[in-house]
């Protein structure tokens, strides 16, 4: 929850979830000669990774890169507003920034994630790198563009509420940074409306907090569900999903869009929660759109090795 809102100097609790993204960097082998140029396989864009590898360059002012072999592998869907480009940075970051100095350093990955994503989102707030970095549930505030507070809540979901969904109400045709851009021309012209829809995020994001924290599944739904209409106020929430939400809130659940949301057709996945999941498995079928369960809270960041 703060999605948009935090750009806007509000506080955002981000949680990261049980989907990865690995980037493995090899040396060179028989089958790679050195005189090669770095070779990249990847289903996500590989000019963003060379991005990525050149904030790490340009960081330790390293002169010249060796050629490398990176394998990037990922179950998280591109351009669903799920974090896959910060993905994409904070692992990036990390591999190459160990392979070349062997530093494994988070605060430094999120840094330098953060100056990647620069590049794919204009005006990232920081939040979803910083989710993905160091996992959990994050309390997360961009005070100033050089002043970021960010708190590791010390809690894990209750057994209680672990019912989280997500339901894919398909690719949404504008990117995060064009959403971002939207809700920034909106604000110069609304200002007042939207400075009282930010105010009003901010009270359910407090709300949800909390109910995750001491297991309130009644106040989980009802601050879910004052959250998304704040969203929606904002123009961030598409109308072929709207009908979605509001049958999963008649059967006694709560939805709302995450990220960038969209305008235009689907929004990429809507988080659900529901205490019965025969229900919400029911919601899919007359709307077309697929649902699976997620875990929250999960590991953020990790280094691991093949040797």
């Amino acid at each position: 929850m703060g999605e948009h809102a935090v750009v806007y100097g509000k506080p955002a609790l981000l949680v990261a979830v049980n989907l990865r993204l690995s980037v493995t960097i090899e040396s060179p082998s028989s089958s790679f000669p050195r005189t090669r140029e770095s070779i990249i396989e990847s289903s996500e864009p590989v000019d963003y990774i060379r991005h990525a590898i050149d904030v790490v360059q340009e960081h330790f002012q390293l002169k010249e890169l060796p050629p490398m072999h990176i394998t990037v592998t990922s179950d998280i869907p591109a351009g669903f507003h799920l974090g896959s480009s910060a993905a994409v940075a904070v692992a990036t970051v990390g591999a190459v920034t160990y392979f070349f100095k062997k530093i494994w350093n988070p605060v430094l990955i999120n840094q330098l994630a953060y100056e990647v994503e620069k590049k794919q989102h204009g005006n990232p707030s920081g939040g979803d790198n910083t989710a993905i970095t160091f996992g959990g549930f994050l309390w997360f505030r961009k005070e100033l563009e050089f002043l970021k507070s960010i708190w590791q809540l010390p809690f894990k979901l209750p057994k209680n509420l672990d019912h989280f969904f997500l339901i894919d109400t398909g690719k949404p045709k504008e990117t995060t940074g064009e959403m971002v851009a939207y809700v920034k021309l909106r604000f110069t012209k609304y200002e007042l409306r939207m400075k009282r829809l930010f105010d009003q995020n901010e009270q359910q994001t407090r709300r949800i907090t909390v109910a995750l924290k001491e297991g309130r599944e009644d106040e989980l739904i009802d601050s879910m569900r004052i959250g998304e209409r704040t969203l929606e106020g904002i123009g961030v929430v598409s109308k072929k999903v709207i009908p979605l939400i509001r049958s999963i809130e008649k059967a006694g659940g709560a939805a709302k869009i995450l990220g960038g949301g969209g305008k235009a057709d689907g929004v990429g996945f809507l988080l659900c929660y529901h205490h019965d999941p025969e229900k919400i498995e029911a919601f899919g079928t007359p709307f077309g759109f697929s649902i699976r369960h997620i875990q929250l809270g999960e590991e953020g960041v990790r280094l691991e090795s093949k040797e």
